[in-house]
């Protein structure tokens, strides 16, 4: 099936070069390394091609953006860098009165996180089933994918739009990718493979039809996953395990027990409320002793220590008193 060309692509901003816009004196001998270690003379018409993309429908000036750039370049510098600059500039800019800089450093990560999957392994967008079955055979992802068929998975992959992942501000950019991503995974194949196996429970002749609603409801944020699903149910033994709310009574019994109940929560990924108001306060009476409870604290202390230490993998939920 035709895959529809990745965002990078159709920017021309992949491997071939554009036709030169015009370069400055200052700029003609500089040599930039690029992402996979050989070097090139540095295009200044890639950078106005990226800075114009980043700061389309935004109410912004894409000017001022590469304006402020163009103090940092250097003979030797990085693309990465390149890009990390042009992330800084717009979130110095960003401020009340200019709030949509915001979304244009967002837009900023998402592009530097696509040319990091372009270089490590060899393509963004475009073969999905290719990159399940990839992630299953070095076991990132869970086998129960497999339930579909290749050209399930092809079709499956035809519905993915990178443009969704274009529309996170900076901060909701770097969540998505440094708490739920896995290694050399892009964020509409994560939501993707989220829907689908939510899915998978359908019967064979419709699963397809819930997986595409659920993921367009997903990727669109019409519906927002709970960490522990976002974070574990792509994974191997990957659970459903969502949030659960527990009661600690005012003796040493339920206290332990219900640290015990938390442990195995977090253990399977789930977030865990906990309600700690039972617990008699500081200097309250003990076995007929006047002034020796330590009050709530020591127990929330190790409750917390509790979801630190069993935390799958450091993918944990906080525990909320």
């Amino acid at each position: 099936m035709q895959q529809t060309p990745s965002v990078v692509t159709r920017l021309g901003l992949g491997t071939e070069t554009l036709p030169s816009l015009g370069t400055s004196p200052n700029h003609a001998n500089i040599q930039v390394i690029k992402r996979d270690g050989t070097t090139a003379s540095l295009d200044v018409s890639r950078i106005r091609k990226v800075v114009e993309w980043s700061c389309a429908g935004m109410d912004v000036n894409p000017i001022t953006l590469e304006a402020g750039l163009k103090t940092r370049l250097r003979n030797g510098v990085t693309t990465r860098e390149i890009q990390d600059n042009l992330i800084n500039c717009a979130l110095e800019m960003c401020s009340p009165d200019d709030p949509d800089w915001r979304y244009v450093a967002g837009r900023l990560h998402i592009w530097s996180l696509w040319k990091d999957t372009l270089v490590s392994r060899g393509y963004q967008y475009g073969n999905y089933a290719q990159t399940v079955q990839a992630n299953v055979s070095i076991h990132r992802y869970n086998e129960k994918i497999l339930t579909y068929t290749p050209e399930e998975l092809q079709e499956a992959g035809s519905w993915i739009n990178p443009e969704w992942d274009t529309d996170y501000d900076y901060a909701g950019a770097v969540l998505l990718t440094k708490r739920y991503l896995l290694p050399d995974e892009l964020p509409q194949e994560a939501l993707l493979t989220c829907a689908l196996l939510l899915a998978s429970v359908e019967v064979p002749e419709k699963r397809l039809i819930w997986a595409k609603r659920f993921y367009e409801a997903i990727a669109q944020r019409k519906i927002s996953l709970a960490t522990p699903i976002l974070a574990n149910l792509r994974v191997p033994n990957g659970s459903l395990s969502s949030c659960f709310i527990v009661a600690i009574e005012d003796n040493l019994e339920s206290i332990f027990r219900e640290i015990t109940n938390t442990a195995r929560i977090s253990k399977n990924g789930g977030g865990v409320g906990v309600n700690v108001s039972r617990i008699r306060s500081t200097g309250s009476w003990v076995m007929g002793k006047f002034n020796a409870s330590g009050g709530v604290i020591p127990w929330i202390k190790l409750l917390n220590d509790t979801a630190i230490a069993v935390n799958q993998g450091k993918q944990y939920c906080p525990i909320v008193m």
